[in-house]
């Protein structure tokens, strides 16, 4: 399944939507994990947001079986920098 194949954002612009879409797939990507499931989070989830507010996203992932059968311990957390204002 493609985040594509994901069921749409309620409330979310539909340009802001296919950012997020666009960056959460370069991640898939980069990372080499796929993500199960992603939600809003940050002003916007609480209905506090601002005229400039950022869209703050968290998400679920999976990495491939045999990340987890391996015995070297790796980082479990994906992080990226705040870009843009």
């Amino acid at each position: 399944m493609t985040l594509a194949d994901k069921p749409a954002a309620i409330g979310v612009e539909a340009e802001a939507r296919a950012e997020i879409e666009r960056r959460l797939a370069a991640i898939e990507a980069e990372e080499g994990v796929e993500i199960l499931f992603a939600v809003e989070s940050g002003s916007r989830a609480w209905g506090f947001a601002s005229p400039d507010s950022d869209y703050d996203a968290r998400f679920v992932y999976r990495h491939p079986r045999d990340w987890y059968l391996s015995v070297r311990e790796a980082r479990d957390v994906i992080e990226r920098p705040i870009l843009d204002d």
